[in-house]
């Protein structure tokens, strides 16, 4: 396997850092990795490497404010709107692969807040994909997404757009270690691997706080994403696989991916697979069992490539 890190410019020419893996031999396709907040590419090291082993290159953007990519700082991005912004980072990345591997299958995997920016990427662009992958996602809004939009609003005009908001912090993430008391950590909620968890701690690349601009941009994103059909075009004929742990907060303990499977089957979806894992936290893919999701994922994609 070859890891490298290149620079792929969005449509403002901002540089996105993004990790690749490459297999020894040719890849036979490809995956984009779209991570969630307060992360960054590089944590999905391991399932990448799993992959190439596979013959699949992966490559996994840090987003614009996020990781390498921060130039402005963690957690803040410079535009009049930083969830759109980070949704033309994927289509930026994406049109790097389909140059760079021309002909080959290409696959997106969005995690966490990453399956919203991709499913806002498919409302908008009708691209060529052999199936996408979504984990830890949900398909009912934010209980507070309707507060959040007018009090990120508040904070960011009378404070200013890089002003950080520990309060929508709390508000967004603090209710979601409550299941699992005593806490350890107060990331508990992400994965029962305890090595994980404190290696997630230990990286100054996460777990940071936002800016309250950024989440007034990400509430709007989330219900713009919410009004729209899901699908653009002939999108719908795009296979879907949806995975998620029955304990992870941010789907509901699961229940958030039923509904989200629903939506996608009433709007046309014409393939849609689920898979709920017994016990799994918020990262299905730095779970204790996480071999075996992985696993998981590579068979799905090889059944969409034998199709």
């Amino acid at each position: 396997m070859k890891n490298e890190t290149i620079k792929i410019k969005d449509s403002e020419s901002v540089e996105l850092h993004c990790s690749v893996w490459l297999p020894d031999t040719p890849p036979k396709s490809v995956l984009i990795v779209v991570h969630g907040m307060a992360e960054h590419g590089g944590r999905y090291h391991e399932f990448a490497s799993f992959l190439t082993d596979h013959g699949i290159a992966v490559l996994a953007h840090d987003h614009r404010g996020h990781g390498k990519s921060a130039s402005n700082g963690l957690g803040f991005v410079n535009s009049d709107d930083a969830f759109h912004t980070l949704v033309d980072g994927i289509h930026s990345v994406y049109k790097f692969v389909e140059h760079k591997y021309s002909g080959l299958p290409v696959f997106l995997l969005g995690h966490s807040m990453g399956s919203f920016l991709v499913q806002r990427f498919i409302q908008l662009y009708p691209v060529q994909l052999q199936g996408i992958i979504y984990s830890g996602s949900n398909g009912k809004p934010p209980f507070l997404l309707h507060f959040g939009i007018i009090l990120s609003g508040m904070i960011t005009s009378i404070f200013g757009s890089k002003k950080k908001s520990p309060l929508i912090n709390y508000l967004t993430f603090g209710k979601y270690n409550k299941p699992f008391k005593p806490n350890r950590t107060d990331f508990d909620w992400l994965s029962r691997d305890d090595e994980i968890v404190d290696n997630y701690v230990q990286d100054p690349s996460c777990g940071f706080i936002y800016s309250a601009s950024f989440y007034h941009d990400l509430f709007r994103g989330l219900k713009t994403l919410q009004k729209h059909k899901p699908f653009a075009g002939y999108s719908k004929l795009i296979p879907i696989f949806l995975i998620s742990g029955d304990q992870d907060p941010v789907s509901n303990m699961g229940k958030g991916v039923h509904q989200l499977k629903s939506l996608l089957e009433k709007s046309g979806a014409e393939s849609v697979d689920m898979k709920i894992y017994p016990g799994g936290r918020h990262e299905m893919l730095l779970e204790i069992n996480r071999d075996k999701v992985m696993n998981d994922v590579l068979l799905w994609m090889q059944n969409q490539l034998d199709v």
